[in-house]
């Protein structure tokens, strides 16, 4: 799914994916007041990430589902892993992790889940890692501590 956005005094709109949309507004390149389209239905960035709160892209294929599906309709993957494989008992269960790999961003997922990811190799140590609070994007690696 795909969102138009436009800045205030602007003709032109940029396109973004749900979670493109959400990196620029955690990072500052898109503000909350900015006017969005998405499916026709104009909105600000605000209300259309409200609108989104529930859905995010599978890392797998990276489609566009709902956090409620038990898995993913198109490829069939797991949006949340039923056993931390690296054991973290202090793990974070708010979907806040990102992840991205050649100009393409997956994610939110819960630490849990990012975890069991990069233990199967979905997620690599060199794919880059966001989350709420750190300035810019780091490889994995230096975000869960793993060897490259």
């Amino acid at each position: 799914m795909k969102y138009l956005v436009q800045e205030p005094g602007d003709v032109s709109f940029q396109t973004y994916s749900l979670n493109g949309l959400r990196v620029a507004v955690a990072s500052g390149q898109v503000q909350l007041d900015w006017q969005a389209r998405h499916n026709g239905k104009e909105m600000t960035v605000t209300e259309a990430l409200k609108e989104a709160s529930t859905c995010y892209e599978c890392y797998e294929c990276g489609k566009e589902i709902s956090s409620l599906a038990a898995a993913c309709p198109p490829c069939g993957a797991s949006p949340r892993a039923a056993q931390p494989s690296l054991g973290s008992t202090t793990a974070s269960s708010a979907l806040d992790f990102h992840f991205a790999r050649q100009g393409r961003r997956f994610g939110p997922y819960t630490e849990v889940t990012a975890r069991n990811y990069l233990a199967d190799g979905r997620i690599r140590a060199d794919d880059l890692c966001w989350r709420p609070g750190m300035d810019t994007w780091l490889p994995v690696s230096h975000v869960f501590q793993t060897s490259t």
